[in-house]
């Protein structure tokens, strides 16, 4: 991890007011070092390296990113350096730096929340068991009022089966999400339109196995927000969105969209 893109965090967090130089001077050491007071003492003892990356892994955490273990290591392609392009695309993209409605000292004043870790998808199987097996559809998700089906308006569903495993992510999502936009806005913003999760399939135009075949993605208005459709089309990627997509990533959840900006309608509880 380059000493530029911890500055940056440390600036995020409200600990730094320096460079963001790559000179790990007496500011960046200092705001590391409370850093880990407040969260994690016993990193203290650890390299100096160590501590830079595990003060860059609480605060992804605590602004709702999944680094991973807070163990002070830094592996190109592994957990933390997902978090880390999750957070960037974030704030490179002109949004907010930290939670909706919360302030930096709740942020990041108190020890992190421990919360599930997700594996990548090259680890589904291993964690979640096999494609298709009966724990994909061992769990059930409840909605807060009935959603539409996508592909037939006219029927609706209150509840849907999902692995056993994320059935509450995907509870606590749509919950908080009728908190912060209600019924109404829902709908009218097509929030309510249930694009299906559980499907035995492969990913399309491969031979892996999709992560619906697990049961743990789920696709929201697929009509208009369609697999090949970048940001410039796709509705799930304008400003209004934000706040849904914020509270989705707090329970772990990745968007293919935010990431890789293709299939906005598909959200999944494994990173890339």
């Amino acid at each position: 991890m380059e000493a530029r893109d911890i500055q940056r965090l440390l600036t995020a967090a409200g600990y730094y007011n320096g460079g963001i130089d790559g000179d790990f001077g007496g500011k960046s050491l200092l705001a590391v070092e409370k850093i880990l007071q407040r969260n994690k003492p016993a990193a203290l003892k650890w390299s100096a390296k160590r501590q830079r990356v595990a003060a860059a892994q609480i605060i992804l955490t605590a602004a709702g990113f999944e680094p991973g273990n807070i163990d002070g290591y830094w592996l190109k392609g592994g957990t933390t350096h997902e978090a880390f392009n999750a957070w960037d695309y974030y704030v490179t993209s002109g949004k907010r730096e930290v939670l909706p409605g919360r302030s930096e000292d709740d942020l990041f004043a108190r020890p992190t929340e421990a919360r599930t870790v997700w594996p990548r998808q090259s680890g589904v199987p291993a964690f979640f068991g096999p494609a298709g097996g009966p724990r994909a559809t061992a769990g059930t998700a409840k909605l807060p009022f009935p959603f539409r089906i996508a592909w037939n308006k006219s029927q609706k569903v209150k509840t849907f089966k999902c692995h056993d495993l994320v059935a509450n992510a995907f509870t606590v999502i749509w919950d908080e999400t009728a908190r912060h936009y209600g019924e109404a806005k829902m709908i009218e913003l097509g929030l309510d339109l249930f694009g299906g999760c559980y499907n035995d399939r492969n990913m399309r135009g491969g031979n892996i196995k999709s992560m619906h075949a697990y049961g743990i993605a789920e696709d929201v208005d697929p009509e208009r927000n369609q697999l090949r459709w970048t940001a410039k089309r796709a509705n799930l990627a304008k400003s209004e969105f934000d706040a849904f997509w914020k509270i989705v990533e707090s329970q772990g959840g990745v968007s293919l969209g935010r990431l890789r900006d293709y299939d906005w309608m598909h959200f999944q509880f494994a990173t890339l």
